[in-house]
This record gives C-alpha cells, structure tokens and sequence, in this order.
C-alpha cells in the first residue's frame, strides 16, 4: 500500500513539472509568413515565361487598410521578372485574416529554371 501512494506521488510530481514546463501559447504563423504564402500563391500560375526562369527578386510591399497589396520596390535585374511580379502581385487582395497595416514586408522570389 505504502509503494502504490508513493508511486501516485511520484508521478503526480513528475506530471505536474512537465505541464509547467510546457508553453501553453499556440504557434500560429505570424502576420509576415501569412502574407508571403499568399504572395507565393498568386505567383503560382499555371504557365511561367522562360524569360524569367532563373532570376531572383526582393520584393518590398506593405498593406493597406482594405487588406490589399501595394508594391514598394522590386530588386531586380530582370525586367520581365519585374513586370510579372507586378502584375500577379500589386493591388491583390489578401485573404481573410489580422495583417498589421503600415509595416514594410520583405519577400525573396526565385523562379526555378
């Protein structure tokens, strides 16, 4: 009897340090990864021009109030590149969801050759 109550102690201790330890926040993916996946979703178009094909960009955008896209800048050395960003990106429509307002976002994009 005495070894079956200090056995439930002992797990109940054992149990209660690893609850504590445990983070009980939620990860939830912040604002800036929302975005870029949406970005990378609406680069996603069934016929990529060769042209752009192994180029790479940084793209700057931020958020307005309606939740919508605007192009800052475009680092690049491909002028096609450049044009097909900004045509499948700028003015878009995010979905649903909390995007801070006024915060610069930095998205790198590659186009696999």
């Amino acid at each position: 009897m005495k070894k079956i109550i200090f056995m439930l102690i002992a797990t109940v201790a054992f149990n209660s340090g690893y609850l504590m330890a445990a983070d009980s926040e939620w990860n939830y993916p912040g604002p800036s990864k929302a975005v870029a996946t949406q970005v990378y979703k609406m680069l996603e178009v069934p016929s990529i021009p060769d042209e752009i094909r192994g180029h790479r960009a940084e793209v700057r955008l931020a958020v307005d109030r309606g939740n919508y896209l605007r192009i800052l800048t475009i680092e690049t050395d491909s002028k096609p590149l450049e044009d097909f960003i900004r045509k499948n990106v700028d003015f878009q429509r995010l979905a649903k969801g909390t995007y801070e307002q006024g915060v610069v976002y930095r998205i790198p994009v590659e186009v696999k050759q």
